[in-house]
């Protein structure tokens, strides 16, 4: 069973469809990178599947054990404390001893395994260390699926470098949106589009996308010019008069009238 699905989902806000009908299983260990244009619903999606929102229609069916962490495009400003207070915040809440005491342990393993100073204050952080904070919060929680949106935003080189590292070493599953071609590229074997509220599987990583996506567009392009031409050539017939309103060429007029609609 997938770890998630989308079936028939729709979502717009009461405006056009961010999300038309759309569908979507996510496996378990896969990496996949969420591209599509600014405004799209790209984080619209994340959010979707975190539970953070509801589809307008459709479903969304969760694996039974699923734990989802998702690390947002922007950091918090209202978030004070040290690292292991920010960390530990990121687990439910228990009255339970036992849990207490293994809920603590996990958050000083997760803080030890991503090189955190555990006493550092939060808002004194870098960017980078920030993010590198709120990771660990949601890693605490042993997530099975892990979302991040744009999570080199704001970082430099090195951090960048450390975050795609650690990711290559985790193992579970990951969804991301990112603009950074060379994080998508080493990291993604999963390529998903979303473009004007459809939902595209390309099913391969990042290399072979490119190369697939310059071909139909390199189709797409020629189809273009076909057409523009036939489009051209029944226009100019057109306005040879008389000719084109004789009842043995309505149907050429009305075939032209239907091209135009494609074109606009």
């Amino acid at each position: 069973m997938a770890l998630i699905s989308l079936q028939d989902v729709n979502l717009g806000f009461g405006g056009p469809l961010l999300l038309e009908n759309a569908n979507l299983q996510i496996e378990l260990g896969q990496s996949i990178g969420l591209l599509g244009l600014n405004g799209m619903g790209k984080t619209t999606l994340l959010k979707l599947i975190y539970g953070d929102l509801s589809p307008e229609s459709g479903e969304i069916a969760r694996q039974a054990d699923l734990r989802v962490a998702y690390l947002p495009q922007e950091i918090p400003t209202d978030l004070k404390g040290t690292t292991r207070e920010i960390v530990a915040a990121g687990l439910p809440k228990t009255d339970n001893e036992d849990a207490r005491w293994r809920a603590q342990l996990q958050v000083d393993k997760t803080i030890s395994r991503m090189r955190l100073d555990p006493d550092a204050p939060f808002d004194l952080l870098s960017a980078g260390m920030k993010r590198r904070v709120l990771l660990a919060r949601g890693l605490a929680r042993d997530p099975n699926l892990l979302l991040l949106d744009e999570p080199t935003n704001h970082l430099d080189i090195d951090s960048i470098n450390w975050l795609e590292g650690f990711l290559k070493k985790w193992r579970g599953t990951l969804l991301f949106v990112t603009h950074d071609r060379t994080f998508l590229k080493h990291l993604s074997n999963r390529i998903i589009e979303l473009d004007r509220g459809q939902l595209f599987d390309w099913d391969c990583d990042y290399p072979t996308f490119i190369k697939r996506k310059e071909a139909l567009l390199a189709t797409e392009e020629k189809e273009n010019r076909l057409f523009d031409k036939k489009l051209a050539q029944e226009e100019v017939w057109v306005r040879r008069g008389i000719q084109a309103r004789q009842t043995r060429n309505e149907g050429r007029v009305r075939a032209l009238i239907r091209l135009r609609n494609q074109r606009a």
